[in-house]
């Protein structure tokens, strides 16, 4: 099992992306004519499909927002090297800034992010969240598995306290004292801003009412993304 866990988190760019495609092919083949969720969401409020397209767009370009800002803080904590690493960095424990609330906020964050993603789809498209989260749990499984025979108590009293992906309301009141260190570099917003792009997609298909129109906006910044992540991983 270590072994294949391995080897996913050093493939973890290529499934990461598999799943996408994946998932976009299955809603276009199954679903090509069926609204996006958000749109069938907001349907059931009575709203028209125009009004609940755009106050889905308009809502989906704050939660990339967000999405952007918590990865850019803990990929700047981490440093690109770190982040960008194929193999897990096992020297350092990060429990400073996001990393009081949850401890993996970068997968936080991407799975929000996902989340967004997905509600501009058809329904299908909700698969892709499920199948991220389940790729998600096996990469901190590996990565806990790396991590703690470094740190022993230090890490196991970490773990006890701090959530592994999804905030407690125990952690989240230290939300204060984590934004007292917040801080964001050159570097961290470089190599983490894959989702920048996706915030004035999603406000153009607001008026456009297309979710293409977003992705088309959206997806360059991913595909950079993902290209320097590949050139900085096999340095490491």
């Amino acid at each position: 099992m270590p072994a294949m866990l391995k080897r996913e988190f050093e493939l973890r760019i290529v499934v990461s992306l598999g799943i996408v495609a994946a998932v976009c092919a299955a809603s276009a083949l199954i679903s090509p004519h069926t609204p996006p969720t958000m749109a069938l969401i907001g349907s059931t409020a009575g709203w028209s499909r125009k009004d609940s397209l755009m106050a889905g767009f308009l809502l989906l370009a704050v939660v990339m927002v967000l999405a952007s800002v918590v990865r850019m803080w803990a990929g700047t904590e981490l440093t690109a090297p770190r982040v960008m690493a194929f193999r897990v960095q096992a020297d350092e424990l990060h429990t400073a800034g996001p990393y009081r609330v949850v401890r993996n906020p970068i997968y936080l964050a991407d799975l929000t992010a996902i989340c967004a993603i997905s509600l501009g789809l058809p329904p299908p498209g909700l698969l892709m969240p499920v199948l991220f989260l389940l790729h998600y749990r096996r990469l901190i499984a590996y990565e806990e598995i790396s991590l703690a025979p470094g740190f022993r108590d230090e890490f196991t009293a970490y773990a006890a306290a701090t959530p592994r992906l999804f905030p407690s309301f125990s952690s989240l009141r230290r939300i204060p004292e984590a934004f007292r260190e917040f801080r964001l570099t050159g570097e961290g917003v470089r190599h983490n801003g894959l989702y920048l792009l996706f915030i004035p997609g999603f406000i153009a298909a607001a008026w456009t009412g297309d979710f293409l129109v977003a992705a088309g906006i959206g997806l360059p910044s991913v595909a950079d993304w993902a290209i320097v992540h590949t050139k900085l991983g096999r340095r490491q």
